[in-house]
């Protein structure tokens, strides 16, 4: 039996080839200088063309067209213009919303804030596999096949939480908070375009990562990190948790969207003690 662990516990070893400390660095080096070319290379495409279409044959096909100049709108513009289109409401209780920018450069913030965004998720799939190609040789067999295991859960939560905020929440908080400020006496509303993107795209990250939470509980448990009788027992230190997380990373101070955080988070958190169940019961399973 314990020649049979030994082998077991041999198997699951780094396969790693011994490199040094600048080895790595040098590693390091190359991957980044990877991840930077394709960020910059997206940022640029996105600052320079715009999503159009061509005629051919006498049918329209879409594709990225050269938009130079401030009259020819790119795709960092034409995406603000969709998101202001679809979340922000024209009148909230009979006053105007007016959308505008303060300082005169503040369209251009926006524009490269958008673009760079955009970059960054449309390269992702090569961000993550420099990434893994780098620390993969560290990692054992097991936790090799943990990753690939929840790849596609972590996917799909991100993008779940991602459409949640865009579907729901955003056009709900947009008119709550507003609502607010005409109960509150205002007559002119007025929503400028650095904050309105900075309160999007930081809100749709933080449900996004919000979402990962029983993805991380799952992983601990499967690691065999943490038991599920810890995630039973300091629930209530969880539920704190949350809601201090809600308040960290929402960029306003209202509390209204700390809680709009908080409590789909706390319904995953249940998700995710029901699957550290699971995986303790399938592991126990396999050993009896």
């Amino acid at each position: 039996m314990t020649a049979v662990a030994k082998v077991a516990s041999e198997e699951d070893r780094p396969s790693e080839r011994r490199m040094t400390f600048f080895e790595h660095i040098e590693e390091l080096r190359q991957r980044l200088k990877v991840i930077v070319i394709v960020i910059v290379v997206l940022f640029a495409l996105f600052l320079t063309t715009g999503v159009g279409s061509v005629t051919v044959s006498g049918t329209q096909i879409p594709m990225l067209i050269p938009a130079l100049g401030p009259t020819n709108p790119n795709v960092a513009t034409q995406f603000v213009v969709a998101m202001k289109y679809y979340l922000v409401p024209e009148r909230v209780g009979g006053i105007p919303l007016n959308f505008s920018f303060a300082p005169p450069w503040d369209a251009y913030v926006v524009m490269f804030k958008v673009a760079f965004f955009l970059a960054a998720v449309v390269g992702s799939p090569v961000i993550v596999y420099e990434l893994g190609q780098f620390i993969g040789p560290a990692l054992k067999p097991s936790e090799k096949r943990l990753i690939l295991r929840i790849t596609v859960p972590v996917v799909l939560l991100f993008l779940s939480g991602v459409a949640l905020c865009f579907i729901v929440v955003l056009p709900f908080t947009f008119n709550l908070l507003y609502s607010v400020q005409t109960v509150l006496g205002a007559n002119f509303l007025v929503l400028y375009g650095d904050d309105f993107i900075d309160f999007v795209l930081l809100f749709t990250l933080a449900f996004g990562l919000a979402f990962q939470l029983p993805v991380l509980m799952y992983g601990l448990s499967a690691l065999g990190i943490v038991s599920s009788d810890f995630w039973k027992k300091y629930w209530r230190f969880a539920a704190i948790a949350i809601f201090l997380f809600g308040a960290i990373i929402t960029p306003d101070g209202s509390g209204i969207t700390m809680f709009l955080v908080a409590l789909p988070m706390l319904a995953l958190y249940v998700v995710g003690y029901g699957a550290a169940v699971r995986v303790e019961h399938t592991r126990a399973r396999a050993k009896g």
